[in-house]
């Protein structure tokens, strides 16, 4: 895409809007994280001044209690009763208007040697109004007492209760700061109290949230206490009093400022001591103090964005109309030319570049008019040299026999190709087949081919025998060679009665053989120079048997030397797999299957050589010689033997050996089938064949190896019912012919067996 002018200006273009994306979202996380510093440190310094103006309300509580303890020992002084009740009741309405009620409170027999409890204490009553308390309980006893004036007998100061129930309303919690009274020796004789209502502090403190949904904690850390929640996930009423470790999100930490995730939101946790001991934790979901911030970048990236794209857009449009355009306009013209119109005006106005351009395409056009005139002539002759190339392959279809069966193609690189093949009788029984590639390509490989393949068709017709014939046909070549060309060439000749084969590998990729491993192979040959290379070269004949069904694949490096797209070659074990798979097949679908494959594993990278193969296969179809194949299973018995009487009858044998010879055939058979494959199905063949004095039955099998020569002979002169099962098939075998062998060959089981005529 990018190789193009289009391609490069839309990655110019692409390139800048993604450039502009990034400055902006970097300058949007450098805008997001200073504003996240500077809210939070302001939400701190919100919080810090709410933690002030508690601070503020504790100091005014404190500073109550002190003075009513001051009015205590005013009192335990004067003993004037009426003078205190009016000091506490303006003190306390005066100093605190939070609060629930305030006094002292003596220790046991402190005022009257005959009175153990003494105190004076007021509070708001239902209507709001500050009223004398002459409610008589054991105040020693209850919690707020106890908690207080422990501690006021070790130490001065103003120390703080846990929460409780208020003894007139036990709905009512309440929570007391007090301080101690002491006599002119220091002596701790008592109390002074201030009671607040926890209910009151929770809706002052309710007011301190930075955001809707921000909650906050006060808690009593000497004391290990909650005093009041607003976690909208907890029992918070029930949570008054209880210890610090009911708060699920509560992490002991010396910070000020923490961060935790609560049911699937973050929170930002602001924690402030108190100077009473307490401490005050706000928290804030992080989204909802950074909202505003946040919608204030999106808006703004959003304008950025839409003025960076039509920024982006113009540049486009700008860069389309001055070069993109131009270059589509001469584009088009080219292909037009390229299809061969010539006929074409071709003009362009601006910009100037193009428009000189566009002037060199006009003049190019007018040349182009005498050279395709040229082309055509050329085009005309190659198709010619093609037409007079094909026609020189012999046609495949003069040669069906019913000795062999051969089929072969061609497909050249270029018009015409380097490549030959051909096959002919040289006489009566003796088939002449061959495959050859020319060194180079085009019309002078061409050329030479042709002179090369006119003489083999030549000299092979002479009678000369195999290594003078080959040895003539090199010096011929050598003899022309001005061009330095050479030939590589395997050419193999079969006799059609017997299959024997006299064949010479010049130079070429060697040939696959398909024989009785039913396997194609490498086939082994001697070893020899190319044609045309050195004059006086000796060449070595190879010899090979083909027996019925002998496949030979021939064929040249444009099969193993083919490359896919990313130019990974072909190679020879490909095809050695490839060619296996298709074994099975007609030599005409090998062939196909081959040419396909090779098509389809080049893609669309082009041919760049000559893609040529030939496929003989022998099929002896002698009188001497029959076969028989089939699934050796029991059902195919009455097959075989109507096969085996039509081929002794056809031989006019005798109805004594035919006897003999069927029982023997029988018993194999019948071992094959139930023994050989175990569960499963295989294949048998068996290959009938008729000699001067003697016929031959040969059984094969690819079942589990087993060799009934090595199993001991049966005693006969033993009862039936005493001889050990098994044995006595292959015993009347042996018996009734006159030669037996077997061999384990290529996973094989081979058994023969004679008999004399």
């Amino acid at each position: 895409m990018f190789k193009t002018i289009k391609g490069k200006i839309t990655a110019i273009t692409l390139s800048m809007f993604l450039a502009l994306i990034v400055i902006l979202s970097y300058y949007a996380y450098i805008y997001l994280s200073n504003s996240e510093y500077l809210i939070t440190e302001s939400c701190s310094n919100t919080v810090s001044a709410y933690a002030q103006k508690i601070n503020k309300s504790i100091a005014r509580i404190e500073d109550n209690a002190e003075d009513l303890s001051l009015t205590g020992v005013i009192y335990f002084s004067s003993n004037n009763l009426n003078i205190a009740q009016q000091v506490i009741k303006e003190t306390f309405t005066r100093s605190y208007q939070g609060g629930l009620g305030g006094g002292i409170w003596f220790e046991p027999y402190v005022i009257n040697k005959k009175t153990k409890m003494f105190r004076i204490y007021v509070y708001k009553n239902e209507y709001d109004k500050v009223a004398y308390d002459t409610l008589q309980f054991d105040y020693f006893n209850r919690i707020w007492y106890k908690q207080l004036s422990a501690k006021l007998k070790k130490e001065h100061g103003v120390v703080w209760s846990t929460p409780y129930a208020d003894i007139r309303d036990n709905k009512t919690l309440v929570i007391t700061a007090g301080t101690g009274i002491y006599d002119e020796q220091g002596k701790f004789i008592g109390l002074s109290s201030v009671d607040c209502k926890i209910s009151e502090m929770k809706k002052y403190l309710e007011k301190m949230i930075p955001t809707p949904n921000s909650f906050l904690l006060l808690g009593d850390k000497q004391n290990n206490c909650i005093i009041i929640s607003t976690d909208k996930y907890l029992d918070n009423d029930n949570l008054i009093g209880k210890p610090l470790a009911y708060i699920p999100w509560l992490e002991p930490t010396e910070d000020k400022i923490n961060y935790f995730k609560y049911h699937g939101v973050n929170y930002i946790s602001y924690i402030r001591p108190l100077d009473n001991d307490m401490f005050l934790i706000v928290n804030v979901p992080k989204k909802e103090l950074f909202y505003r911030e946040f919608i204030k970048v999106d808006i703004l990236l959003f304008a950025l964005l839409l003025i960076s794209i039509i920024l982006v857009l113009l540049l486009y449009l700008l860069l389309k109309k001055n070069i993109v355009q131009p270059i589509d306009k001469l584009t088009f013209i080219a292909n037009l030319i390229g299809e061969g119109k010539t006929d074409i005006d071709i003009k362009i106005e601006k910009p100037e570049e193009f428009a000189h351009l566009a002037a060199t395409f006009d003049n190019m056009t007018k040349n182009l008019k005498t050279i395709t005139a040229d082309k055509e002539h050329i085009i005309s002759e190659l198709s010619i040299a093609k037409s007079i190339q094909a026609s020189s392959l012999p046609d495949m279809k003069n040669f069906e026999q019913k000795e062999f069966e051969i089929y072969a193609s061609m497909e050249p690189a270029k018009d015409v190709g380097g490549d030959f093949y051909d096959c002919f009788f040289i006489d009566d029984e003796h088939f002449l087949y061959l495959i050859a590639d020319v060194s180079g390509k085009g019309i002078p490989a061409a050329l030479f081919m042709m002179t090369a393949k006119t003489l083999i068709n030549n000299l092979s017709k002479l009678g000369y025998n195999p290594q003078e014939l080959i040895k003539i046909i090199n010096k011929k070549i050598c003899e022309n060679n001005k061009q330095g060309f050479f030939v590589t060439m395997f050419s193999g000749i079969v006799n059609i009665k017997t299959g024997k084969m006299l064949c010479v590998n010049c130079g070429h990729n060697p040939p696959l053989l398909l024989n009785n491993s039913n396997r194609f192979e490498y086939m082994e040959t001697e070893t020899n120079t190319v044609l045309g290379a050195f004059e006086d070269f000796d060449f070595k004949i190879s010899e090979h048997q083909l027996n019925y069904g002998d496949t030979i694949f021939l064929y040249t490096d444009g099969i193993t030397e083919a490359f896919d797209e990313t130019g990974k070659i072909f190679g020879e074990e490909n095809l050695f797999n490839l060619i296996n798979k298709n074994k099975d097949e007609d030599i005409k679908d090998i062939a196909g299957n081959i040419k396909s494959e090779i098509k389809s594993y080049m893609g669309a990278n082009p041919q760049s050589d000559d893609i040529t193969m030939l496929i003989f296969r022998y099929k002896n179809n002698s009188e001497t010689k029959k076969v028989y194949e089939n699934v050796a299973v029991k059902e195919n018995y009455n097959e075989f033997y109507t096969w085996v009487h039509s081929v002794l009858n056809e031989w006019q044998i005798n109805e004594e050996l035919i006897n003999k010879i069927d029982m023997c055939a029988e018993e194999i058979f019948a071992n094959i089938a139930f023994y050989s494959y175990g569960s499963d199905y295989g294949k048998i063949t068996v290959v009938a064949d008729k000699e001067e004095k003697e016929i031959s039955l040969t059984f094969e099998d690819y079942g589990m190896e087993y060799n009934p020569l090595e199993k001991p002979d049966p005693d006969i002169t033993l009862p039936a019912e005493e001889r050990p099962l098994g044995g006595l098939g292959i015993f009347m075998v042996k018996e009734m012919s006159d030669f037996i062998d077997y061999e384990y060959k290529n996973n094989k089981n081979i058994l023969t067996i004679k008999f004399k005529l």
